[in-house]
């Protein structure tokens, strides 16, 4: 008796998604999916971001409501505070209460994105330090190109100038510029603007409105929206180029604003007389 080269055994055949073939060929036993459902052999893409639940918006409403009429109108209610307390006091108090409401809504998404630094630490950090001397060279050329050879002191820089030399208070407020104002402006301008909005709208879309927005957030006249956008734009770059991680962006604004609060430390005579 012969054998059929091509037969199965029994075990074999029972498990196989193939039955007899037909006139067009062999007919699959595996249900097709429904109309609308997902094939799983299909990845989902990357830039297709989860949108955001019913809870994630109350949390966006919580902080960035307040932060926006605060930071971005400038609505700042003077009212509230004691007119004892300084330009200063101010500051860390209403810095103190977002950093505050941050760290207690969103927490459980900052500190888990640290493990993007698991792999090639060195040079990921290596590269801030990189795109930092880029974007001083950058905001030197354009502070020069506005002003010509002997550019002002911004008035952004001057208020926290001010603040950090303002005896035990500003050693205070000095943490809150390198490590909390960082956190608090990430999570705003880049964890919802851009890694929340961008389920909805393109991210090219919401990551330049971010970046229009951080950049006017810190200027006080027309000049000082082109010295900070080519760090706004960096900030936006190193998010996005780095996966929406919040926790890299904010690893190179807190370099940033660390650095240059040592520089004012090392220039402290000739900046208290500006």
């Amino acid at each position: 008796m012969t054998t059929d080269p091509n037969a199965q055994p029994l075990s074999e055949a029972a498990d196989s998604p193939v039955t007899n073939p037909g006139p067009q060929g062999p007919v699959s036993a595996a249900p097709l999916p429904l109309p609308g459902e997902a094939v799983s052999s299909e990845a989902v893409p990357a830039s297709s971001p989860k949108r955001p639940t019913r809870a994630d918006w109350v949390r966006i409403a919580i902080f960035g409501i307040p932060y926006a009429a605060f930071f971005l109108l400038g609505a700042v209610p003077m009212f509230l505070f004691p007119e004892s307390w300084n330009l200063t006091a101010i500051n860390l108090a209403v810095d103190t209460v977002f950093l505050i409401i941050v760290l207690a809504l969103f927490s459980r998404e900052f500190f888990p994105a640290f493990t993007y630094l698991r792999t090639h630490p060195f040079l990921k950090i290596l590269l801030l330090f990189g795109l930092w001397i880029l974007v001083v060279i950058v905001q030197a050329a354009t502070r020069i190109a506005l002003y010509g050879l002997n550019p002002p002191v911004a008035d952004n820089q001057k208020a926290v100038i001010n603040a950090i030399f303002d005896g035990g208070t500003g050693l205070i407020f000095c943490f809150f510029v390198a490590i909390g104002v960082p956190m608090v402006e990430e999570i705003f301008y880049r964890h919802i603007l851009i890694g929340k909005l961008s389920a909805y709208a393109p991210t090219w879309l919401v990551a330049s409105i971010s970046a229009a927005l951080f950049a006017y957030m810190h200027s006080h006249q027309w000049q000082d929206f082109f010295t900070y956008l080519p760090i706004s734009i960096v900030l936006t770059l190193v998010y996005v180029m780095s996966g929406k991680n919040v926790a890299y962006s904010w690893l190179f604004h807190a370099l940033n604003n660390s650095i240059m609060v040592g520089l004012m430390f090392a220039m402290q005579g000739a900046l208290q007389n500006v």
